[in-house]
């Protein structure tokens, strides 16, 4: 082959290649805005279980991009970006369905001098002027004329392959002026175009629908309970220091505080709902555990209690983290944490097995505990349920887009929100199962049967005999079934929160860690008008550390307890927990 036929074939082949980047690059497809207005922006969208792909994409307030991603896989949808974390999208997934299936246009925004020119110079400007600006295209600097895109991936049902239902930019809120010549809900009318066409639409559509954040797309009430049902809430007060007593050996110098069980009576309003079932606390330098009392001028902080059970009831995470396997196989199957092998993950999130001295014996026994960093509480319901919420570390913070109120939704840029900076804290759930807290069967005594005597009368013992055997035998059958149901229900609940470290923001742990100094407080006195009003803040917690006896000693002494050896990559020197948060 010669020299000139190589070069016309490599010739040929660079033509060829670039007519087929010309092609394959993305085009804005032509349309003929005259004859949709009044139509449904997506014809062939009409099924919304045929959606199995979902992508919300938008630039947060620093211009980063911010994409949400949702994945039916097995039947159950998942999220990607959270080690797919199972999505609560039934009723999302609805919202967003009912707001793009049949969303017809109202107007053009902006009449074109010819509509099929799709590569008009004026596009990057007009689209600018809505905020329909593509949020994913890596070219446009221009944050604040972002829109947020919206698309939906489906499964053709005759082809079997995958295909692009939608592909929508949702851009600006219009201005009343113009809203005014519109026949609909003008409160969310918004600028939109189809991705990769150069029209701008109007219609009536609520971009709050269309949320980013992780915590809008997961089950709302985590530990699928209802305030009505707890019966009491245990506290177990301690504090902790980690130490390094060897190269390869840590220690836990434990500051046992107290122990506080709350009862709480649904059917009660006001301070009656709460009464303090039993105060343990620690004593001397054998750190005697015995029972304390509070004083005639102390009581229950019913507000703090109250504020736990009111975020208990819709308990908000903002992020999750996966355990290792086997550390989530072994909690799955609720082995005993004498069973569970030490886990890195564990020590850096806050949690740690440590042989712990057993308060309830006399003896010198101990047990294998699962530590956190900033103590636990346990909520005990009335079935035997009972939930521990043990605090761990801090894990960074978060910017989060703080929700935007009624008067704020129209505003013409909805991707400039207002943010907040929060700190996260790691939680660890795990549920137990205790019988002891299920009402006890009324059993009540048979009477004996004469076997002389009127027969009439007899007979009527016997009948009676017979009832309250059938009563017995129902209160039995009704323990025996709370019994089977409680244990399924913690085998559910064990697999539910096996796999995972939540994420809760530092005001949601305000709200539900409770301490000694937090749930008993200083009563308020009657009031004086002599007095100055601003020396007693009835809401305040009482402090330990300023004046305040309770009659209760509070030896700061240590029960010394340790951790098995470990090896942590990159953790050396000197162990300490991380600062409390500045109040």
């Amino acid at each position: 082959m010669t020299e000139k036929s190589k070069t016309l074939i490599f010739l040929l082949l660079a033509v060829v290649l670039l007519v087929l980047a010309w092609y394959s690059k993305p085009q804005i497809r032509p349309v003929r805005v005259d004859e949709i207005i009044g139509k449904a922006l997506f014809e062939k969208f009409t099924d919304p279980l045929a959606v199995k792909h979902l992508e919300i994409a938008r630039r947060g307030a620093t211009g980063d991009k911010e994409e949400f991603r949702i994945i039916e896989k097995d039947g159950s949808w998942r999220i990607p970006s959270h080690d797919n974390y199972p999505a609560d999208a039934k009723d999302q997934m609805g919202l967003i369905a009912d707001a793009l299936i049949g969303l017809k246009v109202l107007d053009v925004a902006e009449k074109m001098t010819d509509n099929t020119n799709t590569q008009s110079a004026n596009a990057a400007e007009l689209h600018k002027t809505y905020g329909v600006l593509d949020p994913t295209d890596e070219n446009v600097l221009f944050n604040e004329h972002t829109g947020v895109k919206v698309t939906l991936v489906g499964t053709n049902k005759e082809t079997k392959i995958d295909e692009t239902l939608v592909e929508l930019i949702i851009g600006k809120a219009v201005e009343p002026a113009e809203n005014n010549q519109l026949d609909s809900n003008v409160s969310v009318n918004r600028y939109v175009r189809i991705a990769g066409q150069l029209p701008v639409y109007i219609v009536n559509i609520d971009i709050d629908r269309f949320s980013t954040q992780f915590d809008r797309w997961i089950e709302k009430n985590l530990l699928d309970i209802h305030s009505l049902d707890i019966a009491e809430i245990f506290v177990d007060d301690y504090s902790l220091e980690l130490q390094a007593t060897s190269e390869r050996t840590l220690g836990v110098a434990l500051n046992n505080i107290a122990d506080l069980t709350i009862a709480y009576n649904s059917n009660e309003t006001g301070d009656k709902k709460w009464s303090l079932k039993k105060f343990m606390g620690y004593r001397g330098a054998q750190r005697e555990y015995y029972e304390k009392s509070i004083n005639a001028n102390e009581e229950l902080n019913v507000e703090a209690l109250d504020g736990l059970v009111n975020s208990i009831n819709n308990l908000k995470i903002v992020n999750v983290t996966k355990k290792p396997a086997k550390l989530a196989e072994s909690l799955r199957n609720s082995e005993s944490f004498a069973k569970i092998k030490l886990d890195d993950s564990l020590f850096k999130a806050g949690f740690y097995l440590a042989s712990v001295p057993d308060k309830n014996s006399k003896e010198s026994k101990e047990s294998i505990k699962l530590l956190a960093s900033r103590g636990d509480i346990q909520l005990r319901m009335k079935d035997g349920i009972c939930y521990n919420l043990r605090f761990g570390n801090l894990t960074g913070t978060q910017t989060v887009n703080k929700e935007k109120d009624e008067a704020d939704k129209n505003k013409d840029n909805d991707n400039d929100n207002s943010t907040t900076m929060t700190e996260n804290r790691y939680l660890f759930i795990n549920a137990d199962f205790d019988e002891s807290i299920i009402p006890p069967a009324d059993i009540q005594p048979l009477p004996e049967i004469p076997t002389t005597g009127d027969q009439a009368a007899i007979d009527t013992i016997k009948k009676e005999r017979e009832a309250k055997e059938k009563s017995n035998l129902r209160e039995q059958e009704r323990i025996t079934k709370a019994i089977e149901s409680g244990k399924a229900r913690v085998k559910k609940l064990s697999a539910r929160f096996a796999d995972w470290y939540y994420v809760i923001s530092e005001d949601v742990y305000k709200k539900i860690h409770l301490t000694e100094a937090t749930i008993i407080r200083t009563k308020t006195p009657p009031t004086n008008p002599n007095t100055n009003p601003n020396t007693t803040n009835p809401l305040s917690p009482h402090n330990h550390d300023h004046n305040h006896d309770h009659n209760h000693d509070h030896d700061h002494d240590h029960d010394h307890v340790n951790l098995p050896e470990i090896n942590l990559p990159g953790v050396s020197g000197e162990f300490k927990l991380p600062p409390e948060p500045t109040k």
